[in-house]
């Protein structure tokens, strides 16, 4: 079938510059640089097929505006400095009052059906903003292509609805259950993995690591310092001392240099208290460690309480003199990470793409 494709972005301008805003998202805006995007993005919130699209945009791109188009958008002239324009499928929406006019139902202009008849609304309600008049520019369809695809990747135009192609995703059962272990290496092995390659001078000292094993300590590779144990729950080969991390009095006030905390806390009934106690057992300028999994499947070792977003777990280690945050993931590695899916059956590019509303692990290191 076909790909097909639909406009999605809510508009605004600003500083004489017209932006494309992601919805209650901690994503930067995006650009709105030439009057090809806006007439590209026009043209699909009503014809879908690629094909089509161009043939459109063929007998539109240099046409004269039309009078009614202009004459209606001047009724809206003086709301555009505060209005938010919603574009999607077979809607131009203005809201008036930005995202209130949304919430309120309030101040809402449709212009979709005036869209329709001309594919001239976009370009016109921006005309005071100068865009780069690139129409020319897109001579052929491989140019259109190009176009169509950045405004893709951007997440401007999405696959029509209807047309989503799912694949092998389409199951209410992981493609692997075991985190994606009988394929390759967890997706959150990976950024684990990349943290620990930055932090890796910093662990020095007296290091205890919270929950980990003899193979864990294997797999961090880390320097040993001037001395390594292990704290756990339960007795075993490599493990130090016996205890829960909840007791403060299982360690030595002001006695640790660095504290090792990886795929723990989520399984901690009080992380935060866990976090206190680490604050107290760590020397003066000593540091934790710490990473916890947001998108991965529940793993009741022996149970799993939490999922701390990036704003909880900087909260939790806010008796820190310092913190810094590091947070991976991106919408393809959210589901790589609840399917199963390897590291290895992903690109580089796909796995270092970073998207702050879609976190699949976050990491920090907070400095007493």
């Amino acid at each position: 079938m076909a790909k097909q494709y639909v406009s999605t972005a809510y508009l605004q301008q600003h500083d004489s510059k017209l932006y494309a805003i992601f919805a209650w998202s901690q994503r930067q805006a995006e650009i709105i640089p030439a009057k090809s995007w806006l007439t590209v993005m026009e043209i699909f919130v009503h014809e879908h097929f690629l094909e089509q699209a161009y043939q459109i945009f063929q007998e539109i791109k240099l046409a004269p505006t039309v009078n009614q188009v202009i004459d209606e958008i001047n009724k809206y002239a003086d709301l555009l400095s505060n209005a938010i324009v919603f574009v999607a499928d077979k809607q131009i929406t203005i809201y008036g009052k930005g995202f209130r006019s949304f919430i309120e139902k309030d101040m809402q202009f449709e212009l979709g059906s005036l869209s329709r008849e001309t594919y001239q609304v976009l370009p016109q309600l921006f005309a005071h903003l100068q865009l780069e008049d690139d129409l020319e520019k897109i001579q052929n369809i491989k140019d259109f292509c190009r176009l169509v695809e950045k405004l893709e990747n951007l997440g401007l135009l999405s696959p029509a609805t209807g047309s989503l192609d799912w694949g092998d995703l389409k199951k209410t059962v992981p493609i692997c259950q075991a985190f994606g272990l009988t394929r390759g290496t967890p997706v959150d092995r990976y950024y684990l993995r990349k943290f620990i390659d930055d932090i890796h001078p910093q662990v020095v000292g007296n290091i205890l690591e919270v929950g980990g094993t003899p193979k864990d300590k294997d797999f961090y590779q880390m320097n040993p310092g001037s001395s390594y144990r292990i704290l756990n729950l339960e007795s075993g080969p490599g493990v130090d001392i016996v205890g829960d991390v909840h007791d403060v009095s299982i360690i030595e006030p002001n006695s640790l240099d660095s504290v090792i905390i990886f795929n723990v806390l989520e399984h901690c009934y009080a992380p935060w208290i866990a976090i206190e106690n680490i604050h107290t057992w760590l020397k003066e300028g000593g540091k934790c460690f710490a990473m916890v999994p947001n998108a991965i499947r529940v793993h009741a070792t022996p149970v799993d309480y939490w999922r701390p977003l990036p704003d909880a777990f900087a909260w939790m280690f806010r008796n820190f003199s310092q913190q810094k945050l590091y947070v991976y993931g991106n919408p393809i590695t959210v589901i790589a990470s609840y399917h199963g899916i390897a590291v290895e059956e992903l690109t580089p590019e796909e796995l270092d793409a970073f998207h702050p509303d879609y976190p699949v692990a976050t990491c920090i290191v907070a400095e007493k």
